[in-house]
């Protein structure tokens, strides 16, 4: 893993951290995991030809039956690969799933310059609140450790290949240091703390740090990206949202759409602190980040960073937030869904 570029405060490369490593080298590894867990997708091995061909007449007697039209039909023996359809693509998910963790953790074993025999992996396994106990011990005991969640539906990036389906949340952190945060799609990664952001250049695999000199991505007037839950009658202003774009998992777009595309404003809508890294990655790239109400000042990445890092001691979710390239936007969103609360929409 190699980094390039300097911090906004003068060109020299910060004294690197170790969460922020951490979460670099996960995303990296992750975003390669996810584009190849497809990779055994090449046929349903489970489905047989053979057994599509519906039977023929075998005998003399049943093929001169054929020409009067006498013969009886054989039963066709069940299709295979249709009741074990489902069994199938969740196993296949649950399969993807693992090699992308063991891949993760086989690469942050290899890190020795990070000292991960003192490092804790929680991986996107089990239960949410088990995780977040295993990770408020870790705190506690002051031990560092990563976090690797996944958001999203893994077994809908394998079949439908989008890639807002799905994409992992990485937090991570070392004692005496801030949190460092890092998402991975099937295409791309990022990763920030309160301090520094970063871009992963594919197919290179280097890691280049944001600087106000860099060329952002052209954005798209009226495209915003909302929750499903947020599909009301009473649209919003044509400014704000003629373009609506509604996500099942408002992080993967936000990653892939928002801070790695063209679309100019998203609703993040809150939920469990270890699916919500990309809160402070786009706060870090440069994005405006506020409360969905109708008050409420702008996040700065180091209250973005203390806002997960609240959240994981005291166990709670992080709220609803607007994400923009301009402020005004934001603040105008906010405004306007802040009216009426999320629950009733």
């Amino acid at each position: 893993m190699k980094s390039h570029g300097g911090s906004e405060s003068g060109g020299v490369p910060p004294t690197p951290r170790i969460s922020a490593e951490l979460a670099r080298a996960t995303a990296e590894e992750a975003v390669r995991a996810i584009a190849g867990g497809s990779s055994h997708l090449v046929r349903d091995l489970d489905v047989d030809q053979s057994r599509h061909v519906l039977p023929q007449p075998q005998s003399p007697s049943e093929k001169l039956a054929l020409l009067h039209d006498r013969t009886r039909p054989r039963p066709a023996p069940p299709v295979a690969g249709v009741p074990r359809a489902r069994a199938f693509w969740r196993e296949m998910t649950v399969n993807a799933l693992t090699d992308i963790s063991s891949a993760v953790r086989g690469t942050l074993w290899e890190r020795t310059d990070l000292d991960t025999d003192a490092l804790d992996i929680v991986g996107p396994h089990g239960d949410p609140a088990t995780r977040l106990e295993q990770i408020r011990t870790c705190i506690e005991k002051k031990r560092s450790f990563v976090s690797i969640a996944l958001c999203g539906s893994l077994q809908d990036l394998l079949v439908t290949g989008h890639p807002w389906a799905a994409s992992l949340s990485i937090l991570a952190k070392a004692p005496g240091e801030p949190i460092a945060a890092a998402v991975a799609t099937a295409r791309q990664a990022m990763a920030a703390d309160c301090s520094d952001a970063y871009r992963l250049l594919l197919p290179e695999g280097d890691w280049k740090m944001r600087t106000e000199d860099d060329v952002h991505h052209p954005v798209a007037p009226g495209y915003v990206i909302l929750p499903k839950e947020l599909r009301v009658p009473s649209p919003l202003p044509e400014q704000l949202g003629a373009h609506a774009q509604f996500a099942d998992d408002t992080a993967s777009a936000i990653t892939e759409a928002l801070i790695g595309g063209h679309i100019p404003l998203a609703v993040y809508h809150g939920g469990h602190v270890l699916q919500s890294a990309v809160v402070l990655v786009a706060a870090a790239h440069g994005f405006f980040v506020r409360p969905l109400t109708e008050g409420g000042t702008v996040l700065a990445p180091w209250q973005c960073a203390g806002l997960l890092a609240s959240s994981l001691s005291k166990g709670t979710d992080i709220p609803g937030l607007v994400l923009g390239r301009y402020e005004i936007n934001a603040k105008n969103l906010a405004q306007h869904l802040g009216r009426v609360p999320l629950a009733a929409r």
